[in-house]
């Protein structure tokens, strides 16, 4: 339990000690996604074990009976006002689909279709459409870019119900409502001090992080009494408080104690520094912030506005001849955001006066900007200005101990919208591999490839955003300065070109003991990328529609794949109806199945089989020419799961069924109303039917490896590079009942009159039962 911040302690009151497996240090969005997954990936994989005591946060078990201790602490009061980043790309809405309230963000969200290009006219210099392109790629992703508020509105009155959706509110709610309230950030507490004893660093038992927090009264943890900078600007300096419902209310309310502790030593195996872009962690283990600011100054509004300029309901890209350049964001509740160009330089060397961002001073040049168009508003949601800087540190941790992520390890412009996403998916990579670590899973090699991973991406966002500011902030090119303008169709190709990275799908990592590309970066397995062409090792698994084999719904693959913590191997076994098929197919099943398989070695005892690998089929044969239980039992077909095996066919498809059955109505219907087409998976990935493929697929969604399905020592090597065989003895399938087919020669054979049954069963194709 949190110490309470109602009441004061004595002031000689000795520190209170406690220890944890994971601290967090900030609670904005990069934090709320690590406390989400780091408890997801427990309560999907082992029942709750939740404890409790004076100092800790709650006990949360996962994969074995050894429970996992979760902290997240912020310095801020849980009841600030502003902060608002809020464009969510089509890769995070992926990663909500998965921990699944995607639903929600796109229901209260505002959609961006399409991006549209205004310049001034060459002859007159007046504002022109030139330009219109989709926001994100078609057929990129089932999810376009979306708009969503990271925390609440100023205005008290704007706080209503509908108000609840906000971004860090999400997935603060997922996470108190799948913990019962185990997992909540605690607020108004303040690190002060951390130390790391480098003797206990190899030792996975021992907490060698010593972080010393001080418990802040609600007056010094509140905006309106801290300062951010000299001027005493508190506008867009802090992150909003998160608009929660009352059970939450109530859930967070009794994590306080009624004796308070001023100061608290906390003991940590590992820390996770989301605390942004002056971030304490990172200052504290001595990492440096390496790159360069720029003299462009932009300031940003939050308006209900009054305007005859026909595309403020649209993205827009504005440049002026004169005036600057702005960008329009329509957000939810009637809101647009403009990003501004400001006439402030800053020089090299010097900060930016932020007494000189006033929101009357933003919206005047905006005017001047939409000039001849009107601009006028009644209500200011928020404000704020940001001197550009592109920076990214010398390494993302220490010691393998301490990690950081989001603004903490790389900071930019947010007209690209990319803070917020590459923040949370930062931590997205971590979490996972740090759960694993914990509970006995994986080796602790695995917490390397983190770095490694999204060291690179920070890198490849730093330099699209370099080029990309310099073109939106730069003056338009005239007939007396081609040299240094810019060029505007340069301008709009850069912006569609970079619409792939925009929308998180461009990352691609490279070999590593998680992605077998058999390269340089240390994998001793090399996929066999031919096997599924369409499918590219190191990126995202993208989705395509299958068909369950049990009920015949037709379903998406990633939504077949929430996350829980575990890996996926997706089994490709072509037509099983074809004896060679269902024969290579059983000799994986026998691997599988055995007690020295991946599955089995490294999956604990008292967890289901498919806790820590867990194996999905999507066969190509007709649904009904093959029964459930001839699968083999039970990696393939586990008894009773009807969600492991799934069909690459046409939905709803009984054609000829369908024709006779509806031949006879008075009245037309639309063919097959709930046909939802053919997915065509195999096409979809690059998969032949013939030959099929096995796909691991990481936790976090990436395509890990690609082998065929003789390839059961590849699978063995790839796992072994970072799993821990279980000393439990795993969990071997010949632990497993089995589901028998019917015996039909217990049945005595009787004569049906008028039955129809075998005619139906012929004209369908298929085959009569058995006399």
């Amino acid at each position: 339990m949190s110490p309470s911040l109602s009441q004061s302690p004595p002031v000689d009151a000795a520190p209170v000690e406690s220890v944890c497996d994971v601290l967090i240090i900030g609670a904005g969005p990069a934090g709320c996604m690590a406390r989400r997954l780091l408890y997801f990936s427990q309560a999907h994989c082992a029942p709750a074990d939740v404890r409790s005591n004076a100092q800790a946060a709650d006990v949360l078990s996962r994969y074995t009976s050894r429970g996992m201790t979760v902290r997240v602490i912020d310095k801020r009061s849980a009841k600030l006002d502003n902060g608002q980043a809020d464009g969510l790309n089509s890769r995070t809405l992926e990663i909500f689909e998965s921990l699944g309230f995607v639903e929600s963000i796109d229901k209260e969200g505002s959609r961006m279709s399409s991006i549209r290009f205004w310049n001034p006219c060459p002859n007159t210099g007046h504002l022109l459409r030139t330009a219109e392109i989709p926001d994100t790629i078609p057929g990129l992703s089932r999810f376009q870019q979306t708009i969503l508020h990271q925390g609440e509105p100023i205005l008290l009155e704007l706080a209503a119900a509908e108000q609840d959706g906000r971004i860090e509110a999400h997935l603060l709610e997922d996470a108190l409502k799948h913990s019962n309230g185990a997992v909540a950030p605690e607020r108004s507490i303040l690190p002060e001090s951390l130390e790391i004893d480098e003797s206990l660093i190899d030792d996975l038992e021992a907490h060698p992080i010593t972080v010393k927090v001080r418990h802040l009264s609600e007056e010094e943890s509140n905006p309106d009494a801290y300062k951010g900078d000299a001027s005493g600007t508190r506008s867009g300096l802090f992150r909003s408080r998160l608009p929660l419902t009352d059970h939450t209310h109530s859930l967070l309310d009794s994590k306080k104690n009624a004796a308070p502790a001023k100061t608290e030593i906390i003991k940590a195996k590992y820390v996770v520094g989301c605390d942004g872009a002056h971030s304490w962690t990172r200052r504290q283990i001595g990492v440096k912030m390496l790159g360069d600011q720029t003299n462009y100054v932009w300031g940003v509004l939050d308006m209900i506005p009054k305007t005859n300029f026909p595309d403020i309901r649209s993205r827009c890209a504005i440049h002026s001849a004169n005036a600057g350049s702005v960008m329009v964001i329509p957000q939810e509740r009637d809101l647009v955001r403009l990003y501004i160009q400001l006439p402030i330089q800053v020089k090299p060397g010097e900060y930016l006066d932020k007494s000189k961002v006033t929101p009357e001073g933003i919206l005047d040049t905006a005017r001047k900007i939409f000039h001849p168009y009107t601009l006028d508003t009644d209500h200011i949601d928020w404000f704020t200005g940001y001197h550009i800087g592109q920076r990214l540190t010398e390494s993302f941790g220490k010691y393998n101990r301490i990690f950081l992520a989001g603004d903490a390890c790389h900071t930019h412009s947010p007209k690209a919208g990319q803070g917020m996403n590459t923040s949370m998916q930062d931590t997205w990579n971590l979490c996972w591999k740090l759960a694993h670590v914990l509970t006995g899973l994986a080796k602790p090699d695995l917490l390397k490839t983190y770095s490694a991973e999204r060291q690179v991406v920070a890198k490849t966002l730093i330099d699209f955003d370099t080029k990309f500011s310099k073109l939106f902030s730069g003056k338009p090119a005239s007939a007396d300065d081609l040299d240094e303008g810019v060029d505007l169709k340069e301008f709009k190709d850069v912006f569609a070109t970079g619409n792939l990275f925009a929308a998180g799908m461009s990352i691609d990592y490279a070999d590593s003991i998680v992605v077998g590309k058999g390269g340089e970066g240390g994998s001793a397995v090399k996929s066999k990328q031919h096997l599924a062409s369409k499918l590219p090792v190191g990126q995202r698994l993208f989705s395509a529609q299958v068909v369950n084999h049990a009920s015949a719904t037709a379903d998406q693959i990633t939504t077949r794949i929430p996350f829980t913590g575990a890996y996926r191997l997706l089994v490709f076994p072509g037509n099983v109806a074809e004896p060679k098929a269902m024969d290579r197919l059983k000799r994986l099943a026998n691997y599988l199945d055995s007690a020295d398989s991946c599955v089995s070695k490294y999956t604990p005892s008292n967890l289901p089989r498919w806790s820590v690998i867990d194996p999905i089929t999507i066969h190509s044969s007709p649904r009904t020419s093959v029964e459930l239980y001839d699968f083999p039992q039970p990696s393939i077909f586990h008894p009773h799961n009807y969600k492991r095996i799934y069909v690459d066919e046409p939905s709803c498809a009984c054609p000829s069924r369908s024709a006779r059955a509806l031949k006879n109505l008075t009245f037309s219907i639309p063919s097959c109303s709930d046909h939802r087409g053919d997915g065509k998976a195999y096409e979809a990935y690059g998969i032949s039917k013939e030959e099929g493929a096995l796909v691991v697929v990481r936790p976090d969604q990436y395509v890990a490896l690609i082998v065929g399905l003789e390839d059961t020592d590849l699978l063995d090597a790839y796992f072994a590079q970072t799993m821990l065989p279980q000393q439990d003895g795993g969990h071997p399938g010949s632990k497993v009942a089995k589901v028998l087919p019917p015996d039909w020669s217990q049945v005595k054979v009787e004569k049906v009159a008028g039955s129809h049954a075998v005619d139906e069963v012929s004209s369908a194709g298929g085959e009569a039962l058995p006399a």
